[in-house]
């Protein structure tokens, strides 16, 4: 797993109002996106229970697609090139971390991790570091 920095953040704060006010207004297309996250949700703990990383891959960049569905600026040109180049670089799949039009994505790296992990290198973008943890997130 690769958490990359795009080095262009942004406040979600609007991202997240006008997804609001789009499902409040009765959107079907925002409805149906929220809806699909949720089962991406649950499929996501089948694959990560059935150790299926391939599923996992997909149902990642599956995700990220609904994401993009909620609001029109919910990918910044950073995070395209960046899904571009890792997709070329045989990641399994990805999506934006957080609420998305912003700054980090992670990525389920295919065979090669060396080689995704140069692809950020090379479009001038960081690696964050990330540590497993088997009893789950802790505070510091």
């Amino acid at each position: 797993m690769l958490l990359c920095y795009t080095g262009a953040s942004r406040f979600s704060g609007a991202t997240i109002g006008r997804v609001m006010r789009a499902y409040e207004r009765g959107d079907a297309e925002v409805a149906a996106a929220l809806d699909g996250l949720r089962l991406v949700a649950e499929r996501t703990a089948e694959a990560l229970r059935a150790g299926d990383l391939a599923r996992l891959g997909e149902l990642l960049s599956e995700n990220w697609r609904l994401q993009q569905c909620l609001d029109p600026g919910m990918c910044t040109p950073e995070m395209a090139r960046l899904e571009q180049a890792m997709r070329s670089a045989g990641a399994l799949g990805g999506k934006a971390a957080g609420s998305g039009a912003g700054g980090s994505m992670f990525f389920l790296a295919g065979e090669d991790p060396r080689r995704a992990a140069e692809v950020v290198g090379a479009l001038g973008m960081r690696l964050l570091p990330v540590r497993w943890a088997d009893s789950g997130v802790r505070p510091c």
